[in-house]
């Protein structure tokens, strides 16, 4: 067997938003100086590591990238062979996409995460090991019906999607579970808010929340497509991270089951921030009322937002000890625009709804 020093933690999607942070937290975790990370995506544009300038070449001698489609079996398995200890399999196609083509939005994100689960089952039974730990995103888009705007989503509410990404979410939540009862993986999901910050892409229904905040700080004007007062449960890309390795670290017998909401920003008045809240963020970091933000509704992709309920993140609380979002709104903004001013090689010009 290998050593585990050598042996790379995999990440899919690996040149993505949350992929790129992933692994600039892991490769500078303290401990894990010997760590090394093995990035797959079909992007090959490693723009959002590299961005990172001083900070990545400080690690860039233990960071691989191989490129491919995770609707491939035969790819993905041949990403086994270099003997991953654990996989965070982030590669998705977002929701506004899926939805522009279903049938690749299946392709990459259900039948990938197919794949990813095949592939650990395999290699796992034949190198003879404990099951490979498979930790995924999935999202608040996973509830769609039956959960009313701004209704707070428990744990096991029911769950009926309705978009291609949703839809995708869910299989492969069960299909997870289904792996990890046969003890084949070693499973673990979080339910995700929007995730905002510094060099997200385009694709997203809620990518508003992202680009309110880093147009702004490119000195940029942004017209949002929601009003003012819709409220969108938001989580900063640090505490996403956060629960992602937490839940990975987390030990096995803590665990009762094997998804768990992750709840976002609250305000001082418990709810999730509306538009105007992010706004007044903004004004607040920059020190001046006009921000360049103005407002344009398109109905289809506001009523689509104003769906979507609050999570509560309790049982994640309670099993593995997640203490939830450490950065609220303001916190936050402040951060983003530190990001975007200190690497803005990130920062990719992306088409705006």
């Amino acid at each position: 067997m290998a050593d585990e020093n050598t042996m790379p933690i995999l990440i899919t999607g690996g040149t993505g938003f949350i992929g790129s942070y992933l692994a600039m937290k892991l490769l500078e975790k303290e401990g894990n100086e010997d760590d090394q990370v093995l990035l797959f995506d079909c992007n090959p544009d490693m723009r959002r590591l590299t961005g990172f300038n001083e900070r990545y070449k400080k690690v860039s001698d233990r960071v691989t990238f191989v490129q491919g489609d995770l609707s491939s079996l035969e790819l993905v398995l041949a990403l086994f062979e270099h003997k991953p200890k654990s996989v965070f399999h982030l590669g998705a196609l977002l929701s506004a996409g899926a939805d522009a083509n279903p049938t690749l939005g299946f392709q990459v994100d259900t039948l990938g995460t197919r794949n990813v689960l095949e592939a650990a089952r395999i290699y796992g039974q034949r190198r003879n090991m404990d099951p490979v730990r498979v930790i995924f995103p999935s999202t608040i888009a996973s509830f769609g019906l039956f959960i009313a705007a701004g209704q707070k989503v428990k744990n096991e509410d029911i769950q009926v999607p309705t978009t291609m990404y949703g839809v995708s979410k869910v299989s492969s939540e069960r299909l997870g579970e289904y792996y990890q009862r046969k003890g084949w993986v070693d499973f673990r999901a979080v339910r995700f808010p929007s995730v905002v910050g510094a060099a997200r892409g385009p694709g997203g229904t809620t990518v508003y929340s992202t680009l309110m905040i880093q147009q702004p700080a490119q000195n940029k004007p942004y017209e949002a497509y929601v009003a003012k007062d819709t409220r969108l449960d938001i989580i900063y890309v640090e505490d996403a991270i956060s629960a992602l390795i937490q839940l990975h670290d987390a030990p096995k017998q803590s665990l009762k089951r094997r998804v768990y909401n992750i709840a976002g920003i609250r305000n001082s008045d418990g709810q999730a921030p509306q538009a105007s809240d992010i706004e007044t963020a903004v004004q607040q970091e920059m020190k001046k009322p006009d921000v360049g933000i103005t407002y344009k509704v398109n109905q289809q992709l506001s009523d689509t937002v104003r769906s979507f309920g609050v999570l509560d993140d309790s049982v994640a609380r309670e099993d593995w000890g997640w203490t939830g979002a450490s950065s609220g709104l303001q916190k936050a903004v402040n951060a983003f625009f530190d990001d975007v001013k200190n690497y803005p090689d990130r920062i990719k010009a992306i088409e705006l709804y």
